[in-house]
């Protein structure tokens, strides 16, 4: 027995199959094909993950700044719509007389009873008019967030006569308010009119 024994010990090992493994001998060239394609594989997801990246990134800085143009879009027009409201209320403490073809303090008057008032509708829309005419500074305050305070004048138009069935005949004369507001940047710019009869 013994003799058996050592016959198997010194006997060197055999390289070939087994029953439970393919091969006993390590694949090397087969691992050398597969190394530079996990890499590739790699690099084009990290490609991918950084196209999405970039792509939410721009449309959060989009995003941004449309909310930013939407805020300052409402602003001006909060700020307008005080300005208009406390220019109406205004209207009966202010005397005919200072009413002026010039528009002295922003008050002008239209005697044309023809509906084309003065300034024009077309005028009104631009800056310029807004800078180079006499326009009146609102009395609204405390708008904050870097708001101008709005401007506005105030166009009295030719006086009607309305006479309802059963009534004594009323005169009314229409005041045309259009009032100017920028929001948080001057680039934001909101103009709304209104006519008051008195």
């Amino acid at each position: 027995m013994k003799a058996i024994s050592s016959c198997l010990i010194n006997h060197p090992p055999v390289v070939g199959t087994d029953k439970h493994s393919r091969s006993l001998v390590s694949p090397a060239s087969s691992l050398q094909t597969q190394a530079g394609v996990v890499l590739a594989i790699s690099l084009i997801i990290l490609l991918l993950l950084t196209l999405i990246g970039l792509s939410a990134m721009q449309t959060s800085a989009l995003e941004e700044k449309m909310v930013g143009n939407m805020r300052d879009k409402i602003l001006a027009f909060q700020a307008a719509e005080s300005a208009l409201r406390a220019a109406e209320l205004s209207l009966p403490s202010i005397p005919s007389s200072t009413y002026v073809a010039a528009g002295t303090g922003g008050l002008y008057l239209d005697n044309n009873p023809t509906p084309n008032p003065i300034p024009t509708t077309t005028a009104i829309l631009t800056d310029s008019f807004w800078i180079s005419n006499p326009v009146a500074i609102s009395t609204v305050t405390g708008l904050g967030n870097g708001i101008n305070t709005p401007v506005y004048i105030i166009q009295k138009l030719a006086s009607f006569c309305y006479v309802p069935c059963a009534l004594p005949p009323q005169t009314y004369t229409p005041y045309k308010i259009t009032v100017r507001a920028t929001g948080g940047t001057t680039n934001t710019v909101v103009i709304l009119q209104s006519i008051k009869y008195i």
